[in-house]
């Protein structure tokens, strides 16, 4: 097989007419489970990091772009005003925005640093097409190398400083280090910043939605019996301060119960009047609002971009934004995937009671924020620590995994798969990731158990599990060689989720088909497998806002960005897939067909050929379709009630909203806007590749 593929690999580049350009790398297959070679642009990592810089959906931002433009403007009047020069610093230009604002309104001198090559050079192409080539002076280099004086970087120090060098937990990119060392040593003394302050919002609720991302639940059977104890070393667990981004907006307002609204917890003052402070916490002692548990804190900020504070840009969610009473007039609220809000897990849920007095901890260092809540008044260190997990589950799996081991509509499915094909005699492989709900079988009279974990952390979980609840009948294995040393014989079920930690896509858990086929011929022919088949779904769809992310720009506030657009475009080509992962809750989108059936793989005789499917998806209503989301569908045993979907949690109603599932990502194919009636698309499956592509035409 190795020699096979090495002979494919050269037969392809012999047609590609390889050159220099190309390199052979290894790269993991997750659908195969494999280290392939494969024929890359020598220059991909170059490429998918220009990619990534697409931060398009944060040009289409227009309220933040305006309300940068206005308080820029501010600051160039207010130093004309008082008889100086207007001399602008903008720190990572970007695409020069900026920069072409500050010309566009009468800057004396402007320099724009980029530290990144690509997008530097591309900034110079964009302000001279702009025509202010004259004006703007573009350095390649980051802020803290900038040298002052004759023979510097810059003459002198500037009066103005614009930047944007935020993320969504304020922070993390480092604003305290770039505007500490602005103020020493570029800045003058009265400089004017913009933005020049911040303030964080901290909202305390109870929210079981949220912490089914957190903490995992104890496993019942329908009769309210429990089967599996959630270890201690896991229900003690901090957790982690890693903060956990969403777009809470879409968070349904009835799934969370408000113990505290939203407050100011920590201010940032940018404008250097007073000494910046790397490490800080700070205390705010409050009265409970409600009855409840305090389990979550919701975080956002908002920015203060003039010195008068007329102009505030606030990423608040729409039930605590302060344009959410002037909507009624036809503003809409800012969408904004470059700035999201944040759920921060209180390390311990306190029960609270109405008028209960409370104390909220906020903490920060230089790049991260965490939080606390205590009842006493004693505060003691514990409360400033930032919190680590040292369980595992929360550095091993992903919020949304974790979410997804707490569903209980899958809990239901395979439970209802169990009471219907465990018994005594039961001998089960268990080939998944992170699969501790299997536990289960051994409750339910499974005769024996082989666990394949080979990652190291979700196999220490798994035996915390397997002590914690006295289960003798499990066998854990660290690597699939170790099932030669089992007796196949007496094998009589192979079972997954299937779930793996290197998945991405959806259709990447097909990896359980690659580890299956290798144990295949051990097998006798009466073993039972579930599940039984993957179907592949899809649909069109109309995204309100998440086709931002990949459009170009055209234009942005008036400046043209055609070499930025051409710039991602390049770079996407080389180093991106058609499809991308997305956890589609979060993003509105208006169906635009009913679910299409793409292709139905059997998992249990599954077909070692190429496979090539064409079909369309018909289009309905007078939307335009920017985007096909797919997913898959694992059928358990056959029946349709042991269905566990990755998609839509209801019926999907042409014309309306989607609702999907919040425990998993989807696949979704961004495109520009297209007024057709139909779109034609073809899907390939090439098994001894482990390849799968869908393209539409």
């Amino acid at each position: 097989m190795f020699i096979k593929n090495w002979l494919r690999l050269f037969s392809s580049l012999k047609k590609e007419k390889f050159s220099t350009m190309n390199v052979f790398i290894q790269k993991l297959n997750p659908i195969t489970g494999a280290n392939d070679w494969i024929v890359q642009n020598e220059d991909y990592d170059y490429h998918q990091e220009v990619a990534r810089s697409a931060f398009a959906d944060m040009l289409h931002d227009t309220e933040r772009n305006q309300l940068y433009e206005q308080a820029i403007k501010a600051a160039i009047e207010k130093m004309h005003a008082v008889g100086k020069r207007a001399n602008v610093l903008d720190i990572g230009t970007g695409t020069g925005l900026l920069s072409m604002m500050a010309a566009k309104h009468g800057a004396d001198s402007i320099v724009a640093c980029e530290a990144f090559k690509p997008m530097g050079e591309c900034a110079l192409k964009i302000i001279a097409i702009n025509g202010f080539q004259d004006k703007i002076k573009v350095i390649p280099k980051r802020s803290t190398q900038l040298t002052v004086g004759d023979g510097g970087d810059i003459k002198e120090r500037c009066n103005i400083l614009v930047t944007e060098v935020f993320d969504t937990e304020l922070i993390g990119e480092g604003a305290l280090s770039t505007f500490n060392h602005a103020h020493k040593n570029l800045l003058e003394k009265d400089s004017i910043v913009v933005p020049t302050s911040a303030t964080i919002y901290a909202q305390i609720v109870e929210c079981p939605l949220a912490q089914n991302w957190n903490k995992i639940k104890d496993i019942f059977n329908d009769d309210g019996e429990l089967l599996i104890r959630v270890p201690d070393s896991i229900n003690n667990c901090l957790g982690s301060a890693a903060v956990h981004d969403i777009q809470l907006s879409q968070l349904p307002q009835s799934s969370f119960n408000t113990i505290i609204s939203p407050l100011p917890v920590l201010r940032f003052d940018w404008s250097g009047k007073t000494p910046f402070i790397f490490e800080r916490s700070t205390i705010n002692t409050i009265k409970s609002e409600a009855d409840g548990k305090a389990q979550v804190v919701f975080m956002w900020w908002d920015l203060q971009m003039d010195i008068e504070g007329k102009l505030i840009l606030s990423c608040a969610p729409h039930w605590a934004h302060p344009l959410t009473k002037k909507k009624k007039n036809g503003v809409e609220i800012p969408w904004r995937d470059h700035w999201m809000q944040a759920v921060y897990y209180l390390p311990q849920e306190i029960i609270v009671k109405k008028d209960q007095e409370i104390h909220l901890i906020s903490c920060h260092d230089e790049y991260s924020l965490w939080f606390n809540l205590t009842e006493n008044l004693k505060i003691t260190d514990v409360h400033y620590l930032n919190p680590v997990c040292e369980c595992g589950l929360h550095v091993t799996f992903s919020r949304t995994r974790i979410g997804q081991m707490n569903d209980t509509r899958q809990r239901k499915k395979f439970l209802s798969l169990f009471d219907k094909h465990v018994n005594s005699n039961s001998v089960i492989i268990i080939l998944s990731d992170g699969f501790y709900f299997g536990l289960t079988a051994a409750k339910l009279g499974a005769k024996k158990i082989y666990f394949t974990e080979t990652n190291h952390m979700s196999r220490r979980i798994l035996h915390d599990f397997i002590n914690h609840n006295n289960l003798e009948n499990v066998e854990v294995m660290s690597s699939l060689n170790q099932l030669k040393e089992i007796d196949f014989t007496e094998v009589t079920m192979i079972l997954g989720e299937p779930y793996f930690i290197s998945s991405i896509l959806p259709w990447d858990n097909l990896l359980f088909v690659y580890l299956l086929k290798g144990m295949r011929k051990f097998l006798s022919n009466t073993v039972q497998i579930f599940p039984v088949k993957a179907v592949i779904k899809g649909i069109a769809v109309h995204f309100e806002h998440l086709w931002k992310i990949r459009s170009p720009l055209k234009t942005c506030e008036g400046f043209l960005m055609k070499h930025f657009d051409d710039l991602i475009e390049d770079s996407s080509n080389i180093s991106d897939d058609n499809v991308e992962a997305q956890p589609l809750w979060e993003y509105p989108g208006i169906a635009l067909t009913k679910e299409t059936e793409i292709v139905s793989l059997d998992l249990v005789n599954v077909p070692e050929t190429a496979l090539k499917v064409n079909g369309s998806f018909f289009l309905h209503g007078n939307l335009d379709c920017n985007g096909i989301a797919l997913w898959v569908e694992w059928h358990l045993d056959g029946t349709p009630k042991n269905i566990i979907s990755t998609g839509p949690v209801s019926a999907v109603e042409v014309g309306q909203k989607i609702n999907w599932d919040m425990y998993t990502r989807q696949g979704v194919w961004l495109f520009p806007s297209k007024a057709v009636k139909n779109i034609d698309y073809t899907f390939k499956f090439d098994f001894n590749e482990g390849s799968i592509s869908f393209t539409s035409h």
